[in-house]
């Protein structure tokens, strides 16, 4: 797992395309390499290609905080593939469970779509410079800026575009290409 974890990670872009984006198959091209792993690498990758404000960070030495609303499974997924990484030049920290409490201190916020209350948190939020990533529509109308989609056995991506943009995120053209949808279209 981590030699399979450290190749996500170093082949970043091209990887991302290769496995999701461009039809990365999550279950016969790569049977060790699951539909977890891909959506942490996609987690990863993401960071690649988003710019945050400097108001979302308190200071120069203050960490990238990835925070986790999902199961123990997910979550190893996400901390073994930001292991030893930097996003922005900031050392990284992966938080899960992640309080509830303390979510408007995330970077990146993961609600997998068995977590409730994903209307709440996304309304609580609206307004940070969060990347909020979680899976399905439903996700997006809500608030969210990525959305997971699992189609074909391939794991793709829609954009909240202007939820991106109300947060202070900008997302490079790069990825907005890439992506399989684009809100509001």
């Amino acid at each position: 797992m981590a030699v399979l974890t450290h190749r996500l990670r170093r082949h970043g872009a091209g990887l991302l395309l290769a496995l999701g984006l461009l039809g990365g198959d999550v279950s016969a091209q790569r049977p060790h390499v699951g539909e977890q792993g891909l959506k942490a690498a996609f987690l990863y990758n993401f960071t690649r290609f988003i710019e945050w404000p400097t108001f979302a960070f308190a200071g120069s030495s203050e960490s990238f905080d990835v925070c986790v609303l999902a199961g123990p499974a997910f979550s190893r997924e996400v901390e073994a593939v930001f292991a030893g990484e930097q996003v922005a030049g900031r050392a990284v920290r992966v938080v899960f469970p992640a309080p509830l409490e303390n979510l408007k201190s995330c970077h990146l916020l993961y609600i997998a779509r068995e977590q409730g209350q994903a209307a709440q948190h996304l309304s609580d939020l609206a307004q940070m410079p969060i990347l909020t990533v979680g899976e399905g529509r439903r996700f997006l109308e809500q608030g969210g800026v990525i959305a997971f989609q699992v189609e074909n056995n391939r794991v793709r991506f829609d954009v909240n575009r202007r939820r991106a943009e109300a947060t202070g995120l900008i997302i490079s053209s790069k990825l907005l290409r890439v992506a399989r949808e684009l809100w509001p279209a």
